[in-house]
């Protein structure tokens, strides 16, 4: 049973063609890459657990810019490692660029 939840903020630039992607398909989008990378991930409670995923703001379809997303992991994980796992998981157009301290 997970109890603990550490929070990491990230800064993702999203451009090129990630603009024409919904604020929906970019939920999936990471939390596959998320799956795919492996890392000890956090799951929300019930009967069908996703990926525990909080976003900060959001853009509007067709808009470039840059987003804050929270995501949780069952153990501490340094940022570095974090970009270098999951980075090659994301699509071409979504790209970590910084972390910011989340609690």
């Amino acid at each position: 049973m997970q109890t603990i939840k550490f929070p990491i903020a990230v800064i993702l630039h999203k451009h090129g063609e990630m603009v024409y992607f919904s604020q929906l398909d970019l939920i999936h989008i990471l939390e596959r890459a998320l799956r795919r990378s492996d890392l000890p991930l956090y799951f929300t409670q019930g009967f069908n657990p996703h990926v525990k995923i909080s976003f900060k703001n959001g853009l509007k379809l067709g808009q470039e810019g840059f987003i804050e997303v929270i995501f949780y992991f069952t153990e501490n994980i340094v940022f570095c490692r974090l970009k270098e796992i999951l980075q090659p998981q994301l699509p071409e157009g979504l790209e970590i660029i910084d972390k910011e301290v989340s609690g």
